[in-house]
C-alpha cells in the first residue's frame, strides 16, 4: 500500500481529494497535513468516521519549513501538493528529492513553478522518481483531451479547448494565499495562442466566442496560457492551431472586473494586491444559477473533425476526478519515472474511461452531432 501525504489536506481539494481516494482508490494510506495541526486532525477525524475502517493519519507540515519537509516526507511514497504554495514549491521538489518521495501538485499552471521544478529534472530522473505538475481539471484536463484528440484522428493540425467555469464560488470559503494565486494566473489571461503555426495575442476588443449550448449559450472566452498549450506543438509536430479560452464567471465580472484586475496585477507590486484579491473574491461570488464546469475541446485532423465535451455540475469535484484518474495510472505503473505535466503523462482512454466512471459526461461527437467511434 503506498504511503501518500496530501499537504493542504483540510482545504477544498485536499478534503474532497482524500474523499474520493477512501472511496475509489482503496490502495493509498493517506495523511492529511497542512500548518494548522488542529484543522489537519479535525478533518483525519471526519473522514474516519465517514469511512471506517481506513487508517487515516495526519500530522503538521509547512512547505516553507524545509527541515519539517524532510522530516515528513521521509515515511511517505507520495507528496500530493493540494495547498496555495508555489512561492515555496522549491523546498517541497527539495524535500521530496532528498527522501526519494514522489511528487503530485494540483496548483495553476505558473511559469515559475514550472521553471522551478524543470531544475530539478535531472535529480528527479537520477532517483528514479516520478513527479507529475498542473494536475486536475484547469490545467491537466485540456491538454489531455488534445492528447486523446491526437489519438483519434491521427493527424491533429487544429484542436482550441473553451470552458465556461460556472461556479458557486460563494460556497467555499478562500485563504489570502490562494486569492492571491487566482489573481497572478490573471498574468496569463492575455498571452499568446497559435494560429496558423503563429503564436499571436489578442486584445479585449477581440476576444472570441463559443456556443456551449444549454443552459451557457455563447460565452467571450479569455485566452489563457497554460504549459500544457505552449507545449501541445512540440508534442503533435503538426499542429498548427491552438489555444485554451475560458469564460464564465459572471457578467460584472466578465465584463468589467476582469479588465480591471488584469491591468492592476500588471501594473501593480505583489504587496498591493490584497485590493484586488478583496475585489476578485467579492466579484466572483455573485455567479447565479445554473452552475457547472464545461469543456469543449474543437479539433481537426487527417480523419475528420470532431468535439470532445467533459461537463461536471461542480468545480472541485471535475478537479478531484481528474487527480484520482491520474493517480490510478500513477498506481498502475503506466507513468514512467521523470518530470511530467499531467496532460501528456496519462493515457487519455483510460484517463477519460475512469473520469466517466467517477461521475463526469463525457462525449465525443462529430459537427453532424453523430457519435464517433
Amino acid at each position: 500500500m503506498k504511503k501518500l501525504l496530501i499537504m493542504g489536506g483540510y482545504g477544498n481539494v485536499g478534503k474532497l481529494l482524500a474523499s474520493y481516494l477512501l472511496q475509489h482508490v482503496p490502495h493509498f494510506q493517506i495523511t492529511i497535513a497542512g500548518r494548522n495541526l488542529t484543522k489537519a486532525k479535525e478533518t483525519a477525524e471526519i473522514l474516519m468516521n465517514q469511512y471506517p475502517g481506513n487508517a487515516i493519519y495526519y500530522c503538521r507540515a509547512d512547505a516553507a519549513n524545509k527541515a519539517m519537509l524532510l522530516e515528513v516526507l521521509s515515511k511517505i511514497d507520495m507528496v500530493v501538493v493540494a495547498s496555495s504554495s508555489v512561492r515555496h514549491i522549491s523546498h517541497v521538489a527539495e524535500a521530496a528529492l532528498e527522501t526519494n518521495t514522489d511528487y503530485f501538485d494540483t496548483q495553476l499552471s505558473s511559469p515559475k513553478k514550472i521553471e522551478t521544478l524543470r531544475k530539478y529534472r535531472a535529480g528527479i530522473q537520477d532517483k528514479q522518481l516520478i513527479f507529475i505538475t498542473d494536475g486536475g481539471f484547469h490545467p491537466g484536463v485540456p491538454g489531455a483531451m488534445i492528447h486523446w484528440a491526437k489519438q483519434k484522428l491521427g493527424t491533429l493540425t487544429h484542436a482550441r479547448v473553451y470552458a465556461a467555469l460556472k461556479m458557486d464560488w460563494s460556497a467555499y470559503n478562500y485563504t489570502y494565499a490562494t486569492i492571491k494565486e487566482m489573481l497572478e494566473e490573471f498574468k496569463s489571461f492575455d498571452p499568446p495562442w497559435l494560429e496558423n503555426a503563429q503564436w499571436k495575442k489578442t486584445s479585449w476588443t477581440n476576444i472570441p466566442k463559443w456556443n456551449f449550448g444549454e443552459p451557457y449559450g455563447e460565452l467571450p472566452c479569455t485566452p489563457m496560457l497554460m504549459e500544457e498549450i505552449r507545449s501541445a506543438p512540440s508534442q503533435i509536430k503538426e499542429l498548427h492551431d491552438t489555444g485554451f479560452f475560458i469564460s464564465g464567471f459572471n457578467p460584472i465580472m466578465d465584463n468589467f472586473l476582469i479588465p480591471i484586475l488584469w491591468v492592476g496585477i500588471h501594473i501593480l507590486p505583489p504587496f498591493l494586491y490584497w485590493p484586488l484579491g478583496r475585489l476578485f473574491e467579492w466579484g466572483i461570488k455573485l455567479g447565479k444559477p445554473p452552475f457547472g464546469v464545461k469543456l469543449v475541446a474543437d479539433c481537426k485532423g487527417e480523419k475528420g473533425s470532431m468535439q470532445i465535451s467533459a461537463f461536471h455540475h461542480d468545480g472541485y469535484e471535475i478537479t478531484v476526478i481528474a487527480i484520482v484518474a491520474c493517480l490510478k495510472q500513477y498506481l498502475s505503473g503506466s507513468i514512467s519515472t521523470g518530470l511530467h505535466l499531467q496532460a501528456w503523462a496519462v493515457e487519455p482512454d483510460h484517463f477519460f474511461d475512469d473520469m466517466i466512471h467517477l461521475g463526469i459526461e463525457v462525449s465525443v461527437m462529430d459537427y453532424q452531432d453523430e457519435p464517433m467511434s
